[in-house]
Protein backbone atom coordinates (compact mmCIF):
# COMPACT_ATOMS: atom_id res chain seq x y z
CA UNK A 1 0.00 0.00 0.00
CA UNK A 2 3.09 2.44 1.24
CA UNK A 3 4.48 1.87 -2.38
CA UNK A 4 1.72 2.19 -4.50
CA UNK A 5 0.63 5.48 -2.83
CA UNK A 6 4.53 6.54 -3.41
CA UNK A 7 3.60 5.37 -7.02
CA UNK A 8 0.80 7.59 -6.95
CA UNK A 9 2.00 10.52 -5.51
CA UNK A 10 5.14 10.68 -8.28
CA UNK A 11 2.93 10.47 -10.96
CA UNK A 12 0.64 13.71 -9.37
CA UNK A 13 3.83 15.64 -8.92
CA UNK A 14 4.88 14.53 -12.65
CA UNK A 15 1.32 16.08 -13.71
CA UNK A 16 1.76 19.50 -11.82
CA UNK A 17 4.83 19.64 -13.71
CA UNK A 18 3.87 18.84 -17.47
CA UNK A 19 0.63 20.81 -17.08
CA UNK A 20 2.68 23.44 -15.58
CA UNK A 21 5.47 23.58 -18.26
CA UNK A 22 3.31 23.56 -20.96
CA UNK A 23 2.00 27.15 -19.66
CA UNK A 24 5.84 28.26 -19.09
CA UNK A 25 6.65 27.03 -22.52
CA UNK A 26 4.87 30.20 -23.83
CA UNK A 27 7.93 32.40 -22.44
CA UNK A 28 10.97 33.18 -24.26
CA UNK A 29 13.36 30.90 -22.72
CA UNK A 30 16.16 34.07 -22.31
CA UNK A 31 19.05 32.18 -21.27
CA UNK A 32 19.35 29.63 -24.08
CA UNK A 33 18.63 32.50 -26.93
CA UNK A 34 20.74 34.78 -25.17
CA UNK A 35 23.65 32.14 -24.88
CA UNK A 36 23.18 30.54 -28.45
CA UNK A 37 23.69 33.99 -29.96
CA UNK A 38 26.68 35.01 -27.72
CA UNK A 39 28.29 32.08 -29.21
CA UNK A 40 27.58 32.93 -32.81
CA UNK A 41 29.20 35.84 -31.93
CA UNK A 42 32.15 34.01 -30.30
CA UNK A 43 32.22 31.96 -33.43
CA UNK A 44 32.26 34.92 -35.64
CA UNK A 45 35.11 36.68 -33.56
CA UNK A 46 37.15 33.17 -34.41
CA UNK A 47 36.79 32.94 -37.67
CA UNK A 48 37.84 36.89 -38.18
CA UNK A 49 40.72 36.25 -36.44
CA UNK A 50 41.74 33.21 -37.82
CA UNK A 51 42.08 35.53 -41.09
CA UNK A 52 43.99 38.15 -39.40
CA UNK A 53 46.30 35.92 -37.24
CA UNK A 54 47.17 34.59 -41.14
CA UNK A 55 47.30 38.34 -42.35
CA UNK A 56 49.52 38.94 -39.91
CA UNK A 57 51.85 36.63 -41.51
CA UNK A 58 52.30 37.54 -44.41
CA UNK A 59 50.00 35.06 -45.81
CA UNK A 60 46.50 35.39 -48.01
CA UNK A 61 43.85 33.94 -46.63
CA UNK A 62 41.58 35.70 -49.13
CA UNK A 63 43.17 34.02 -52.04
CA UNK A 64 42.66 31.16 -50.69
CA UNK A 65 38.78 31.91 -49.93
CA UNK A 66 38.23 33.08 -54.06
CA UNK A 67 39.97 29.70 -55.41
CA UNK A 68 38.01 27.52 -52.32
CA UNK A 69 35.08 29.74 -51.08
CA UNK A 70 32.75 26.35 -50.63
CA UNK A 71 35.41 25.10 -48.48
CA UNK A 72 36.00 28.11 -46.21
CA UNK A 73 32.19 28.58 -46.50
CA UNK A 74 31.45 25.19 -44.36
CA UNK A 75 34.16 25.87 -42.38
CA UNK A 76 32.57 29.23 -40.97
CA UNK A 77 29.06 28.11 -41.05
CA UNK A 78 29.86 25.01 -39.09
CA UNK A 79 32.04 26.67 -36.45
CA UNK A 80 28.82 28.88 -35.97
CA UNK A 81 26.63 26.44 -36.05
CA UNK A 82 28.63 24.06 -33.32
CA UNK A 83 29.29 27.17 -30.76
CA UNK A 84 25.31 28.08 -31.45
CA UNK A 85 24.37 24.54 -30.78
CA UNK A 86 26.76 24.60 -27.63
CA UNK A 87 25.81 28.23 -26.63
CA UNK A 88 21.79 26.64 -26.52
CA UNK A 89 22.65 23.67 -24.27
CA UNK A 90 24.34 25.91 -22.08
CA UNK A 91 21.77 28.31 -21.64
CA UNK A 92 19.17 25.82 -21.85
CA UNK A 93 21.01 24.20 -18.59
CA UNK A 94 20.81 28.07 -17.00
CA UNK A 95 17.44 28.13 -17.52
CA UNK A 96 16.31 24.46 -16.04
CA UNK A 97 18.16 25.64 -12.77
CA UNK A 98 16.96 29.12 -12.68
CA UNK A 99 13.00 27.63 -12.88
CA UNK A 100 13.87 24.77 -9.98
CA UNK A 101 15.21 27.93 -7.68
CA UNK A 102 12.04 29.15 -8.50
CA UNK A 103 9.85 25.61 -7.86
CA UNK A 104 8.56 23.78 -4.73
CA UNK A 105 10.32 21.00 -4.45
CA UNK A 106 7.29 19.10 -3.20
CA UNK A 107 4.39 20.27 -5.43
CA UNK A 108 6.38 21.38 -8.24
CA UNK A 109 4.32 24.59 -8.21
CA UNK A 110 5.88 27.77 -7.85
CA UNK A 111 7.55 29.37 -4.51
CA UNK A 112 7.34 32.25 -2.11
CA UNK A 113 10.38 33.88 -4.39
CA UNK A 114 8.42 33.40 -7.52
CA UNK A 115 5.33 34.73 -6.44
CA UNK A 116 7.29 37.53 -4.75
CA UNK A 117 8.53 38.29 -8.09
CA UNK A 118 5.48 38.27 -10.00
CA UNK A 119 3.54 40.56 -7.06
CA UNK A 120 6.18 43.12 -7.75
CA UNK A 121 6.12 43.04 -11.73
CA UNK A 122 2.31 42.81 -11.64
CA UNK A 123 2.05 45.63 -8.74
CA UNK A 124 4.46 47.68 -10.88
CA UNK A 125 2.04 47.15 -14.45
CA UNK A 126 -1.19 47.49 -12.35
CA UNK A 127 0.14 51.48 -11.64
CA UNK A 128 0.97 52.05 -14.80
CA UNK A 129 -1.82 50.54 -16.77
CA UNK A 130 -5.03 51.39 -13.78
CA UNK A 131 -5.70 47.93 -13.74
CA UNK A 132 -6.70 46.08 -10.35
CA UNK A 133 -4.52 42.79 -8.97
CA UNK A 134 -5.91 40.06 -6.40
CA UNK A 135 -4.52 37.95 -4.54
CA UNK A 136 -5.98 34.88 -2.43
CA UNK A 137 -4.33 32.69 0.45
CA UNK A 138 -5.19 29.29 0.95
CA UNK A 139 -4.54 26.85 4.03
CA UNK A 140 -5.20 24.03 4.55
CA UNK A 141 -7.58 23.12 7.72
CA UNK A 142 -6.60 20.89 10.34
CA UNK A 143 -2.98 20.25 8.82
CA UNK A 144 -0.91 19.82 12.20
CA UNK A 145 -3.64 17.27 12.98
CA UNK A 146 -3.07 15.12 9.62
CA UNK A 147 0.66 15.21 10.04
CA UNK A 148 -0.15 14.23 13.49
CA UNK A 149 -2.37 11.48 12.93
CA UNK A 150 -0.96 9.86 9.74
CA UNK A 151 2.67 10.61 9.33
CA UNK A 152 4.59 12.95 7.00
CA UNK A 153 4.22 11.61 4.12
CA UNK A 154 0.31 11.49 4.14
CA UNK A 155 0.59 14.87 4.56
CA UNK A 156 2.92 15.57 2.00
CA UNK A 157 0.34 13.79 -0.40
CA UNK A 158 -2.03 16.23 1.30
CA UNK A 159 0.12 19.34 -0.17
CA UNK A 160 0.56 17.53 -3.55
CA UNK A 161 -3.20 17.14 -3.86
CA UNK A 162 -4.27 20.69 -2.93
CA UNK A 163 -1.36 22.10 -5.24
CA UNK A 164 -3.12 20.13 -7.89
CA UNK A 165 -6.25 20.61 -7.72
CA UNK A 166 -5.62 24.30 -7.07
CA UNK A 167 -3.97 24.12 -10.26
CA UNK A 168 -6.27 22.13 -12.42
CA UNK A 169 -8.82 25.60 -11.86
CA UNK A 170 -5.98 28.07 -12.62
CA UNK A 171 -6.76 30.39 -15.77
CA UNK A 172 -4.83 32.08 -18.39
CA UNK A 173 -2.53 35.06 -17.24
CA UNK A 174 -3.11 33.86 -13.24
CA UNK A 175 -0.33 32.59 -11.06
CA UNK A 176 0.25 29.13 -8.52
CA UNK A 177 2.23 28.88 -5.63
CA UNK A 178 3.04 27.28 -2.41
CA UNK A 179 4.39 29.98 0.21
CA UNK A 180 4.28 28.12 3.38
CA UNK A 181 4.14 24.62 5.08
CA UNK A 182 0.15 24.56 4.35
CA UNK A 183 -0.46 27.54 2.31
CA UNK A 184 -0.99 28.15 -1.03
CA UNK A 185 -1.46 31.49 -3.09
CA UNK A 186 -3.26 32.26 -6.33
CA UNK A 187 -2.43 35.60 -7.97
CA UNK A 188 -5.38 37.44 -10.58
CA UNK A 189 -4.34 39.96 -12.80
CA UNK A 190 -7.57 42.67 -13.58
CA UNK A 191 -9.83 41.29 -11.27
CA UNK A 192 -11.54 42.63 -8.38
CA UNK A 193 -12.25 41.23 -4.81
CA UNK A 194 -15.51 39.77 -5.81
CA UNK A 195 -14.13 37.61 -9.19
CA UNK A 196 -11.43 36.41 -6.99
CA UNK A 197 -13.35 34.81 -4.40
CA UNK A 198 -15.95 33.37 -6.32
CA UNK A 199 -12.61 31.52 -8.03
CA UNK A 200 -11.56 31.16 -4.58
CA UNK A 201 -14.89 29.65 -3.49
CA UNK A 202 -15.24 27.49 -7.24
CA UNK A 203 -11.36 25.91 -5.71
CA UNK A 204 -12.51 25.17 -2.36
CA UNK A 205 -15.62 23.48 -3.05
CA UNK A 206 -13.48 21.59 -5.51
CA UNK A 207 -11.01 20.59 -2.68
CA UNK A 208 -13.28 19.74 -0.37
CA UNK A 209 -15.13 17.31 -2.41
CA UNK A 210 -11.80 15.03 -2.85
CA UNK A 211 -10.52 12.84 -0.27
CA UNK A 212 -6.88 11.66 0.47
CA UNK A 213 -6.27 7.79 0.98
CA UNK A 214 -4.16 6.79 4.04
CA UNK A 215 -1.45 4.24 4.35
CA UNK A 216 -3.85 2.34 6.27
CA UNK A 217 -6.33 2.41 3.26
CA UNK A 218 -8.82 5.05 5.28
CA UNK A 219 -9.93 8.15 3.84
CA UNK A 220 -9.18 11.89 4.82
CA UNK A 221 -11.73 14.80 3.93
CA UNK A 222 -9.65 17.75 3.06
CA UNK A 223 -10.73 21.81 3.12
CA UNK A 224 -9.25 24.86 3.32
CA UNK A 225 -9.63 28.12 4.35
CA UNK A 226 -9.07 31.23 2.09
CA UNK A 227 -8.32 35.37 1.94
CA UNK A 228 -9.04 37.24 -0.55
CA UNK A 229 -7.18 41.01 -0.96
CA UNK A 230 -7.63 43.30 -3.89
CA UNK A 231 -5.68 46.59 -4.67
CA UNK A 232 -8.49 48.72 -5.20
CA UNK A 233 -10.49 47.86 -2.30
CA UNK A 234 -7.72 48.87 0.04
CA UNK A 235 -5.26 51.14 -1.95
CA UNK A 236 -2.46 48.36 -1.35
CA UNK A 237 -0.12 49.00 -3.86
CA UNK A 238 3.13 47.07 -2.66
CA UNK A 239 3.19 43.58 -1.80
CA UNK A 240 3.56 44.00 1.77
CA UNK A 241 0.16 45.40 1.80
CA UNK A 242 -1.97 43.18 -0.40
CA UNK A 243 0.15 40.09 1.37
CA UNK A 244 -0.85 41.41 4.93
CA UNK A 245 -4.23 41.94 3.64
CA UNK A 246 -5.39 38.60 1.88
CA UNK A 247 -3.43 37.15 5.24
CA UNK A 248 -5.76 39.00 7.68
CA UNK A 249 -9.25 37.72 5.83
CA UNK A 250 -7.44 34.47 5.52
CA UNK A 251 -6.95 34.40 9.47
CA UNK A 252 -10.95 35.60 9.66
CA UNK A 253 -11.80 32.61 7.87
CA UNK A 254 -10.23 30.45 10.50
CA UNK A 255 -11.77 32.18 13.20
CA UNK A 256 -15.29 32.02 11.75
CA UNK A 257 -15.25 28.25 11.43
CA UNK A 258 -13.28 27.72 8.49
CA UNK A 259 -13.45 25.80 5.10
CA UNK A 260 -14.60 29.22 4.03
CA UNK A 261 -13.29 32.01 1.32
CA UNK A 262 -13.90 35.82 3.26
CA UNK A 263 -12.86 39.25 1.76
CA UNK A 264 -10.90 41.82 3.56
CA UNK A 265 -12.85 44.47 4.70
Amino acid sequence: MLAENQTKAKSAMADIFSRERIRENQRSPRHRNRRMVQFILVAVAADVGFVCVELAFGLNPLADMAQHPFLYLYIFLGTMLAFGIFGAMVGSREDLLEEMALRDSLTGLFNARYLQMRLDEELAAGRRNQTLLSLVLFDIDHFKRVNDDHGHPVGDRMLQLIGRTILSKQREGETVARVGGEEFALLLRNTSAKNAAMGAERIRQAISQTTLETDSGGKLAVTVSAGVACTMDHAAHDAESIYRLADQALYQAKEQGRNRVVIAR
